[in-house]
């Protein structure tokens, strides 16, 4: 019987993943695919879990209960070749003392790529980057936002089949994470499936196609992007923005308040049911005695995922 396209599409499958150290569980049970040419995105909080989940997937430790399968080459193994992994840490881990043309061409070279292509990439990636002048400066004389930059193109230059990206916009600009996006988007289109791990959710909602999201350890979410706003998003945030000191406890009053987030000392957000009416919210927010401005939206993924994390 010929198997779904879905399946044989599928390039990674965690089945029911668990890891400890010592009386703490990193992660608990936990089960996610990766189909080929999907930009997934695995989100939660510190401590969630994601950094020993992401270990577990590059082999650097082991699960203590559990099966990973990679598929990147048409065969089902454990672990995949070098040369089709790119893996961009958290941490800085480049030679801060070795010129960053030499540094790059080194990097791709010893996961397969012939040297003069690697130059000849490396350099063209510097030109977009706007660094093609530095190229035989070191590493270290580098603003935090431009060794990112270099940590980027070495995850990616030897075109991996497969890219684990964690928090690919730390120490960047606005400006540059907005480029970030496009180049992300580029290379998932010239056949490199992406896993995305990063806390700037406005810039994953413009990114990924699917999420998965953990918390303790454990799995709250795991589907397509749409899927979580039509799963948790159906509801209205009211936002009220204090002209002066409120008294929070009064928000425990007002009526049919699903969930209350007091963001600082003037704004706090209200979730309501998608179907109650302006008319009845404004009603229940007479027991206020201050003066605020009031506005209403749906919830962001932003919104969504402190709401799972705080109530989960």
């Amino acid at each position: 019987m010929t198997k779904p396209k879905r399946m044989q599409n599928r390039v990674l499958n965690v089945k029911s993943i668990h890891k400890s150290f010592s009386s703490v569980t990193a992660v608990d049970d936990i089960s996610f695919s990766v189909e080929q040419g999907d930009i997934f995105a695995f989100l939660g909080p510190n401590g969630a879990g994601k950094t020993t989940t992401l270990r577990i997937l590059l082999d650097i430790i082991k699960a203590d209960k559990g099966q990973i399968e990679w598929n990147l080459d048409g065969r089902v193994n454990q672990w995949p070749q070098a040369n089709q992994i790119g893996y961009l840490p958290e941490e800085r881990g480049l030679y801060l003392d070795v010129p960053i043309l030499k540094s790059l061409v080194y990097l791709a070279s010893i996961r397969g790529m012939d040297k003069k292509a690697a130059k000849k990439s490396a350099l063209e990636w510097l030109e977009r980057l706007g660094l093609a002048d530095r190229a035989k400066e070191k590493l270290q004389v580098l603003s935090k936002g431009n060794q990112q930059k270099i940590q980027f193109v070495a995850s990616i230059l030897h075109k991996p089949a497969f890219a684990i990206l964690d928090e690919p916009f730390s120490g960047l600009d606005p400006l540059n994470q907005e480029i970030f996006i496009d180049f992300i988007k580029e290379i998932n289109k010239q056949g490199t499936t992406i896993l995305l791990s990063a806390h700037q959710m406005q810039l994953v909602e413009k990114t990924a196609h699917k999420i998965f999201l953990i918390n303790k350890g454990k799995a709250l979410y795991n589907g397509e992007l749409s899927g979580i706003y039509d799963t948790y998003g159906n509801h209205q945030v009211i936002e009220l923005r204090f002209k002066s000191s409120f008294d929070k406890e009064a928000l425990n009053t007002i009526k049919d308040v699903i969930h209350i987030d007091v963001v600082d000392d003037s704004l706090a957000k209200l979730t309501f049911d998608q179907h109650k009416d302006m008319k009845s919210i404004l009603s229940a927010l007479t027991v206020i005695n201050s003066d605020f401005d009031i506005s209403s939206y749906k919830p962001s993924l932003h919104d969504i995922y402190l709401n799972l994390v705080k109530t989960n």
